[in-house]
């Protein structure tokens, strides 16, 4: 199997081609989810009253391009944190459908507790000089979503390699679990709500964090903090619709 030809190599090489691998590895995940969400968001479904955005404002001049070039910097420090991922994983993939399931449930889990508590964290005054790099984006696009300070980068990127500290997972399994996050946090920045006349209160729009639900945050500040759910939004009374 081709992939794991690449990801064999990339567990035996030195650790800056490692590097170089994984940087270009998030470069092309970031680049094409955040191209694909802004044709989509901004071309295709405008055009076809598809959807509505859900701020009509332009982008501040010069905005998309600092974001482009904070999100490359962001690349990179995830393509040094990848490195943890070498001593702590165990093969390549789950060894069944049952210990894969078990093991994205795991992370779910994990994801949401770890990202909820940082990013409160990133709020308070020790740390929030640092979390006003993604702020300036008030207004969001899709290459917003890894405008992010170096270190805030770091700690987004620590996510995997903490959580393979407790559950085991193949090298392949957490690459693909990190590339999901990716794309996943693109589409919250997107901008756009694809169903506007869904109620509110459905179950579904109760539990994920959705565009506009995440928009809010970047307009307020302290509400709102959940990844990839509300679920401890809803816990610890900080979630607004």
């Amino acid at each position: 199997m081709w992939i794991n030809a690449i990801l064999g190599y990339w567990l035996q090489s030195a650790w800056p081609i490692a590097v170089l691998m994984a940087t270009a590895t998030h470069i092309a995940i970031y680049g094409v989810g955040a191209g694909i969400g802004e044709f989509l968001t901004v071309r295709l479904w405008p055009a076809l009253k598809f959807g509505r955005p859900l701020d009509d404002h332009a982008p501040k001049p010069g905005q998309v391009q600092a974001e482009i070039r904070r999100g490359l910097i962001t690349c990179l420090v995830f393509g040094v944190m990848t490195l943890l991922y070498r001593p702590l994983c165990a093969g390549y993939w789950p060894t069944s459908w049952a210990q894969g399931s078990l093991q994205f449930l795991a992370f779910s889990a994990f994801s949401n507790i770890y990202t909820y508590g940082t990013h409160r964290l990133s709020h308070s005054r020790a740390f929030l000089r640092y979390h006003k790099v993604h702020h300036r984006s008030v207004r969001v696009t899709p290459w917003s979503g890894y405008s992010v300070h170096p270190l805030e980068a770091a700690v987004i990127g620590a996510t995997l390699p903490i959580f393979m500290l407790f559950v085991p997972i193949g090298i392949g399994t957490a690459f693909a679990l990190h590339a999901v996050g990716m794309l996943y946090t693109t589409c919250i920045h997107c901008n756009y709500e694809l169903a506007p006349s869904y109620p509110s209160g459905r179950w579904f729009k109760r539990l994920i964090d959705d565009p506009a639900f995440h928009r809010r945050h970047h307009m307020l500040g302290n509400i709102n903090y959940g990844f990839p759910s509300r679920l401890m939004d809803r816990l610890f009374d900080t979630a607004r619709e």
